[in-house]
């Protein structure tokens, strides 16, 4: 399953990887993952389910382990679907949408770190909140086999070539997700001229897929990418306000240019850029008494100086 947009983020995995590989000699970056355990089911907010056009074969269950207590993990999603938080579609006026996109190597989704977390300080915004669980790398039924492969990517710099045939799936779910939002716009109390994407990593790279591909029903109108690629030429036509935030010490980007966000300002699109001098990758919630702390004060106030929020 391959289109334009999606063939341009194999190059982007491909850079990633090699950020990864130059690490190598010191496992201090990845050593988060010698910490995962496995979790038992877990309780969530009700779900719709997404409709999907190209299918993917993925025997194994979907499963959640996780990184510490505070931060639960994902892994073989094989069905997506969209989550609406229910504490953000309270009132009847209609307000903003984002859907939020986590990260994670598009091996896992980060829920809390860059889903539920992030949803709960949206919510006091007047923004509808969505999370997506789009379709992650089919990886082995079993604890282990999880373990083996992430420790594979964070750890020894391998499977930029897997990654990168899962994203042309995580881009179509995440259109789905624009798609079916606009299409309950009434029903959830949603401003169809005010969706966005808030992607984080992987979920940024995502972001920038459904941007490049540029689908007439499937376009958001403004978006957000949190530690996501910085490098690019493209640039869509009519190209939505985008917000960009990355720390200077991104293990995973920190060899990436500026081009995508010199690009989209030279294309008369508006584009917002924090960088840090520091917070390494994965701060979404994770605050490190540095500048990157910030990043959500700043998205918040960028949503309402574009006038997406009160």
């Amino acid at each position: 399953m391959r289109n334009p947009s999606t063939r341009r983020l194999v190059g982007l995995l491909a850079g990633a990887a090699t950020c990864l590989l130059s690490l190598s000699a010191s496992a201090a970056p990845g050593d988060w993952v010698k910490g995962v355990l496995p979790l038992p089911p877990q309780k969530e907010p009700p779900s719709v389910a997404l409709p999907v056009a190209a299918e993917q074969a993925n025997p194994a269950h979907e499963a959640w382990a996780q990184q510490d207590p505070t931060q639960r993990l994902l892994y073989n999603v094989s069905r997506p679907s969209l989550t609406p938080m229910p504490a953000s579609l309270s009132g009847d006026k209609d307000g903003p949408a984002v859907i939020l996109i986590p990260g994670g190597g598009f091996q896992f989704l980060a829920m809390d770190n860059e889903g539920y977390d992030v949803a709960k300080r949206l919510a006091p915004l007047g923004v509808r909140v969505f999370i997506l669980k789009y379709r992650t790398q089919p990886l082995p039924d079993s604890f282990e086999g999880f373990k083996d492969a992430i420790s594979g990517t964070f750890q020894r710099g391998e499977g930029a070539d897997a990654r990168a045939r899962q994203a042309p799936y995580a881009i179509a779910d995440a259109e789905a997700a624009i798609r079916m939002v606009r299409a309950r716009a009434s029903e959830w109390h949603v401003d169809p001229k005010r969706i966005g994407v808030l992607g984080f990593s992987a979920g940024a790279m995502t972001v920038l897929g459904v941007l490049q591909a540029n689908l007439s029903d499937a376009r958001p109108d403004f978006a957000g990418m949190i530690y996501g690629p910085t490098q690019s030429a493209d640039v869509p036509p009519h190209a939505p306000p985008l917000f960009a935030a990355l720390a200077a010490d991104d293990r995973f980007f920190q060899s990436q240019d500026l081009s995508l966000i010199h690009n989209w300002r030279l294309s008369g699109a508006s584009v917002e850029l924090h960088l840090y001098s520091a917070g390494g990758h994965g701060f979404a919630s994770q605050p490190h008494g540095v500048t990157s702390d910030a990043w959500f004060d700043q998205y918040a106030l960028w949503l309402k100086a574009m006038k997406f929020t009160p």
